[in-house]
């Protein structure tokens, strides 16, 4: 468990100095989302912080065994609350460009367009 926590620290450590550099490694690689839908230096400035906590927080949890296990705990609960802070970033429109507004309202009016039709409207 302890080489999986470094491995994942390894990759949180490579995206947090890119995204300091105003590049990114990590988060745009799949076909879900696109970069376009974003305001790049917003959510940036957001997701090095976060990317740098999940960093540190990985790494103190290579070392267990000095923290102890409610030091564990706490530190597996704050990757939690930035996990959950990360997927606000990207579901908030305060982060999306004009285009990811546009993309999100539109999958809304389908989903209610969906629930209409399912319910015999």
């Amino acid at each position: 468990m302890d080489m999986l926590f470094f491995f994942v620290a390894c990759l949180g450590l490579a995206e947090t100095v890119d995204l300091f550099m105003g590049k990114d490694f990590l988060m745009f690689m799949g076909d879900k989302m696109d970069e376009k839908d974003y305001d790049l230096p917003k959510v940036f400035s957001v997701e090095k912080w976060l990317f740098a906590a999940d960093t540190i927080g990985c790494f103190i949890l290579t070392k267990g065994s000095w923290i102890g296990l409610w030091g564990q705990v706490i530190v597996l609960f704050l990757l939690f609350i930035t996990l959950i802070v990360h997927t606000w970033v990207f579901n908030d429109e305060r982060f999306m460009s004009a285009s990811g507004i546009k993309k999100k309202q539109l999958k809304k009016e389908a989903k209610q367009a969906w629930r209409n039709r399912k319910k015999g409207k």
